[in-house]
């Protein structure tokens, strides 16, 4: 969301943007562990040479590289630093504290052959050839690990470095830009209050995976005082990304020693994105792309997912290609695109192969109006690519050069979709304003708007000015949104009989999500074969720009049916493409979704990485904000105390605002009362979060609460719920547990704790073995309580860290009851016998004789003893 009305050319009053202190160590983590392995090898490789161009994050892994080998005396040497020029690795340096840290560590290590060394060398390529049998000595010792980064910025290395990873006497790592997922947890990073989600997807993008230009970037917007606060994030003000004077000094030489030519070649190639090759080849022959690709200034990279077919072309590194793109002014960007237009005899062509979009965007940078077909061409392309940033700058150009009732509706459905809500009625005022007749075209988006925010009275109030097809899909979202999932499935059906064409994927979509949360993922799967054979029947259009959520959904039923695996795949493939594409508020939404898997499967501190590891859940739709914030809180639950973050739910949240999401509310709520003690309140809110699912016929929402009840040792609600109908060997699993636990019947758990782990829900099946070792127990097999309770920690070593009731004093808690557990955990906590009697409703008598009970039974002396076993619940 974008602050509302900023100039790029004003100053901006209000708070002052303050750079983060520190990073984090963002994208290298499989770099990290390579390194880590053969800094740990006693044989093998002596170290590891990381090679990269300049600004890839070679000196930040060196430095992190530190830290994996702490029992070794470290020399770090950085001959950039000592020289004071950046070298070209080519001649021969005098570096005389370098070359006696050289000496030193060779005589040291020759003569103390118990000191284990590590070395590390920054620009190692800056030493000159005089200094290498220096470190090639050193490298000679077995007490000596060294870890070398040099520059591949087209430079030819000295034989003498090539020698070091040649001979194998170290591994060469060429680090490659950062992957999308490892630039947005960065640039989430830079600013303290964070990046918002159109802004950092700008950034993300523009920076191609250099952590320095990213840092740089950042920078620079503060110095210039080029953000904004709005909703509780910054935003970048305009349309242009400050160019910093870091970034210019470094581009420069290379830029300064081309031909006017070459320069016009890599302008074009930046302010085009990434060109066909055949394009490119208008404007020079081949033997300036040869010199150009020989100077590793341009890479011929594959068309991948180009229609057309055909090789593309971009800017080697991120730095040059940001400068130019960014940096060129307004009359440069100008001439620049007539010789690309005129190059390709004007427009047709170019349209022709669907480059629209940057096209449009290129008009819009070089102060040109786009043609009305090539704007609506590019808005097109924006909106099927889920491109939303472009989509809401695409769809405001064409309101503003073509007014009309569709291009007012366009720009509307780019706002919703963008979740800019403030900007979306400030529009729709101006709209109004302007004359009643375009006003009616924004009475759907009004109407979206509202649905989004949550605000169902104010809906309801516009509603009877829409025709009643347009009633009727409000409606069943909202139903849906709200929890009432019977109401909602048959809305969709009859929508999708009688209603509008437009609406019918969406209706779908809707059935499938409710026939999930009513227990019926098999039923959803038989529809899902229905809609995707629509999907791709149809031309394009609304179907396509709401298709990629029914992928979602597939994965969604799969996951309701215990088939986890394949709804793993899914949901990894839908995050990572929406993350790479920098897909903004989308991709929060596919993390969403995959976290929630993750965490019934029971890893947690991943779970909740993807509940709040992205900017776009601060401003997204407020359904998914609710989701997120109840998710975040439902993981934090079952961290141990001293590893949970503060609380990520929403102040004041009820039962009626977290709508479909009610019964995780519920259960967060019930577990934060269980750990107080106050087991009485927590029974009531999972009773009536049942029977609240019960009456809108969410019946996989029912089977949820009751296998809560039994995870809490919680009498579960009456009357019996038998008559409920469960699809998916998940749901029956869970509705299985809690009438196991009621019967305290030991085969019944027993095949719940083999299901569970079956699907990979392992934190469940742990849960499950811990209750069927108290079972054993107490019926006398002892060796059939161990067994059980090996079971469960074997299944807990792939959780990470957890901590819930049923795992707590794991290897012992057979010996006690439920009333013992409750009362041992709160006392492990800290709390007095006092302070346990009050929240338990008891005397301080009974708690004191429960305690004493506890003590005999586990063998423990006192409340510390009790946190020492409940620390072992992992066999750790």
């Amino acid at each position: 969301m974008e602050p509302l009305s900023l100039s790029p050319h004003l100053p901006v009053t209000g708070p002052w943007p303050v750079l983060a202190t520190g990073s984090p160590f963002a994208g290298r983590v499989g770099e990290l562990e390579q390194i880590r392995r053969v800094l740990l090898s006693r044989r093998g490789p002596r170290g590891v040479l990381v090679a990269g161009p300049a600004g890839i994050g070679r000196t930040r892994l060196l430095q992190e590289a530190w830290a994996l080998a702490p029992r070794r005396r470290l020399i770090s040497l950085q001959p950039r630093a000592e020289c004071g020029t950046p070298g070209d690795g080519r001649g021969s340096l005098r570096l005389p504290v370098t070359a006696r840290a050289l000496a030193e560590v060779a005589r040291l290590a020759g003569r103390d052959r118990a000191q284990a060394w590590l070395l590390s060398v920054d620009d190692a390529h800056l030493l000159g050839p005089e200094l290498w049998p220096l470190l090639h000595e050193a490298a000679g010792y077995p007490a000596v690990k060294l870890v070398v980064s040099v520059t591949s910025d087209g430079h030819r290395l000295p034989p003498e470095i090539q020698a070091l990873w040649s001979d194998r006497a170290l591994v060469r790592m060429d680090l490659q830009p950062l992957d999308a997922a490892g630039v947005r947890e960065l640039t989430d990073s830079l600013l303290e209050g964070g990046l918002g989600q159109s802004s950092a997807a700008r950034l993300a993008q523009l920076c191609g995976g250099s952590p320095r230009l990213l840092r740089e970037v950042a920078r620079a917007a503060v110095d210039q005082r080029l953000l904004a606060r709005s909703e509780g994030s910054w935003h970048f003000v305009g349309e242009q990304l400050p160019v910093p004077p870091s970034v210019l000094e470094l581009v420069d030489p290379q830029l300064r020693s081309l031909g006017e030519a070459g320069r016009e070649i890599l302008e074009l190639v930046a302010l085009a994105g990434l060109p066909r090759l055949t394009s490119v080849e208008r404007f020079c022959g081949a033997e300036l792309l040869e010199e150009l690709e020989r100077q590793n200034l341009l890479r011929i990279v594959d068309g991948g997912t180009d229609p057309a077919g055909g090789p593309r072309v971009r800017i080697a590194h991120p730095l040059a290609s940001y400068a130019l793109s960014c940096g060129l002014p307004p009359l440069r960007r100008r001439r620049r695109l007539r010789d690309w237009l005129a190059a390709h005899h004007g427009l047709s062509a170019l349209m022709a192969d669907d480059d629209c979009l940057r096209l449009a965007e290129w008009h819009l940078d070089a102060h040109e109006t786009p043609p009305r077909a090539l704007l609506d061409r590019a808005v097109e392309q924006s909106l099927r690519e889920l491109t939303l940033p472009s989509a809401v700058r695409l769809t405001r150009a064409g309101w503003r050069h073509y007014p009309g009732e569709d291009t007012a509706e366009l720009h509307a459905r780019a706002l919703t979709a963008s979740a800019d809500f403030p900007r979306l009625a400030g529009f729709i005022t101006a709209v109004r304003e302007r004359g009643p007749g375009y006003a009616r075209s924004l009475e759907r988006a009004e109407a979206h708007g509202m649905l989004l925010q949550a605000r169902y009275k104010d809906l309801e109030g516009l509603l009877p000015r829409l025709p009643s097809g347009e009633q009727a899909y409000y409606r069943m979202v909202a139903r849906y949104f709200q929890g009432g999932f019977a109401d909602a499935l048959h809305q969709a059906e009859v929508l999708r009989r009688n209603g509008p064409s437009r609406h019918a994927l969406e209706a779908g979509l809707i059935m499938m999500g409710a026939l999930c949360h009513m227990g019926l993922p098999d039923q959803a799967l038989r529809l899902y074969a229905t809609l995707r054979e629509e999907v791709d029947g149809a031309p394009g259009g609304p179907a396509k720009f709401h298709a990629d959520s029914l992928e979602e959904l597939h994965a969604s039923a799969l996951h309701y049916c215990g088939r986890f695996d394949e709804a793993e795949r899914i949901y990894w493939r839908e995050y990572s493409q929406a993350v790479q594409n920098h897909h903004v508020r989308v991709d929060a939404q596919r993390g969403l979704a995959l976290g929630h898997l993750l965490h019934d499967r029971g890893i947690i501190e991943a779970a909740l990485k993807c509940f709040t590891f992205t900017s776009s859940y601060r401003v997204g739709w407020r359904q998914w904000q609710v989701k997120a914030g109840i998710h975040a809180a439902l993981a934090v639950t079952c961290l141990p105390a001293d590893r949970r973050p503060d609380d990520p739910l929403p102040d004041g949240l009820t039962a009626g605002e977290a709508g479909h999401c009610a019964v995780f509310l519920a259960v967060v709520e019930a577990r934060r009362h269980h750990e107080r003690g106050a087991t009485g309140a927590a029974v009531r809110v999972l009773h009536d979060a049942v029977a609240g699912a019960l009456a809108n016929g969410a019946h996989a929402d029912v089977a949820i609460g009751l296998h809560e009840c039994a995870r809490l040792s919680l009498p579960a609600p009456e009357p019996a719920v038998a008559e409920m109908r469960l699809e998916g060997a998940f749901l029956r699993a869970r509705v299985a547990y809690a009438e196991a636990y009621r019967s305290r019947e030991p085969k019944l758990m027993g095949r719940v704790a083999r299901a569970f782990a079956d699907m990979g829900a392992a934190l469940f099946a742990a849960e499950a073995y811990a209750e069927l070792a108290r079972f054993h127990q107490r019926a006398g097999g002892v060796k059939a309580a161990t067994a059980a309770t090996a079971q469960a920690r074997e299944l807990l070593r792939g959780c990470g860290p957890v901590d819930t009731p049923p795992l707590r004093f794991l290897g012992q808690s057979s010996l006690l009851s439920d009333r013992e557990r409750l009362i041992a955990s709160l006392a492990a906590g800290g709390l007095s016998d006092k302070e346990i009697a009050e929240r338990l409703s008891v005397s301080v008598r009974t708690v004191s004789n429960t305690l004493y009970r506890v003590y005999r039974k586990l063998g423990a002396e006192n409340r510390r003893d009790l946190r020492t076993l409940m620390a072992r619940r992992n066999g750790l």
